[in-house]
């Protein structure tokens, strides 16, 4: 009776247990170690370094709240939206994100590794990840274009990209730049008539890369520029006379192109310094070129085509990958010994050269 009754008991016990299920333990899910940023990009890219190779280098925060068609490294994301360069010409063989830190996370952003690109995902040693049906998860969120081969994280202690070192190296170069001699600066008496806004660089040149200074003014009136680029010199435009806040309102309109996905960059001649003082720059007015501004917070309101450098990022519009081109100082400064005596077609005689101008730093 004893032996029947303690049978009834340990049937009953393992009714139990099936049925409320017992905890089994899974093997972890350790993604890769994505070693350091300088084992991947192993080029000389020039003044802007490695930021020059995402279309989103922010050192605190990036928000993505519509479509961005490029890679992004930043310390925090929040992102409702999706990213990634989706366009595939077979010009772009690796894209590589790294987001230190994130609680909003679209499943659908990154690409698919495919014929002619290779992913390379990394995220912070903080980041809860794990693996659901095949492909990597962030803090719950699967990512259904990846797989665990495109997948990384940092070890504890280490960081792909070191996001105070290379924000050190890009106020050093927004302040080189903004040092150099112009080979021209334009102010908005340079554009008498605000219909007809033409910055024309033709009779302009440059043994290195072409540097012009614009007064802040000229892009807060909201007329387009055009900025005619014929030989496609590396030109940068160091924006002057500007407060820590400035709200772009001129649509940029360069060489008849307009704002598009792509992953050719051979074309992405144009950068924009705002430099290491500015704060709070708005962008309101459909823009192309890479934008310099270190220490500020970047919000994006209209389509933007380039890099986009800043200490917090927020997009509110959609934005194309467009890496620029190489910045290279040369140990002389820019030479500017051809154009003191060029003119612009479009603006008038107070056009101010570097020779005479008390504004071009």
């Amino acid at each position: 009776m004893k032996k029947r009754a303690s049978l009834l008991v340990l049937v009953a016990l393992l009714f139990n247990i099936f049925s409320y299920g017992v905890a089994v333990s899974a093997e972890t899910y350790i993604p890769k170690d994505p070693g350091n940023i300088y084992n991947d990009l192993t080029g000389n890219y020039g003044l802007l370094g490695i930021a020059s190779q995402f279309h989103v280098f922010a050192k605190n925060k990036t928000t993505v709240n519509a479509h961005t068609d490029g890679n992004i490294a930043t310390h925090e994301l929040d992102a409702k939206n999706n990213f990634g360069t989706e366009l595939h010409e077979g010009l772009l063989n690796q894209e590589i994100n790294y987001i230190q830190k994130t609680d909003s996370f679209a499943n659908s952003s990154g690409i698919p590794t495919g014929s002619t690109r290779m992913n390379k995902f990394v995220v912070g040693s903080n980041v809860d990840v794990a693996l659901q049906d095949g492909h990597p998860t962030v803090n719950g969120s699967r990512l259904d274009h990846l797989t665990p081969d495109d997948f990384y994280k940092d070890r504890a202690g280490h960081e792909y990209i070191d996001f105070e070192q290379e924000f050190a190296k890009l106020n050093v170069a927004a302040n080189d730049l903004a040092t150099i001699t112009p080979a021209k600066t334009y102010t908005a008496a340079d554009f008498p008539d605000m219909n007809n806004r033409t910055i024309d660089l033709t009779d302009l040149s440059d043994t290195g890369f072409l540097l012009v200074n614009i007064d802040a003014e000229v892009l807060t009136m909201n007329t387009p520029l055009q900025i005619i680029n014929p030989n496609d010199q590396v030109v940068v435009f160091n924006v002057i006379n500007s407060s820590s806040a400035l709200n772009v309102q001129s649509p940029i309109k360069y060489n008849d192109r307009s704002n598009h996905e792509t992953e050719d960059f051979s074309d992405a001649n144009i950068s924009w310094n705002f430099g290491n003082e500015m704060t709070d720059l708005t962008i309101s007015a459909p823009f192309q070129g890479t934008i310099l501004a270190p220490n500020a917070t970047i919000r994006i309101t209209q389509n933007q085509d380039g890099t986009i450098i800043g200490t917090n990022v927020i997009l509110d519009a959609a934005t194309n990958r467009w890496d620029p081109n190489e910045i290279f100082i040369s140990d002389n400064g820019t030479d500017t010994t051809d154009t003191s005596d060029s003119t612009d077609t479009s603006t008038t005689s107070d056009s101010s050269d570097s020779s005479t101008s008390s504004d071009s730093t």
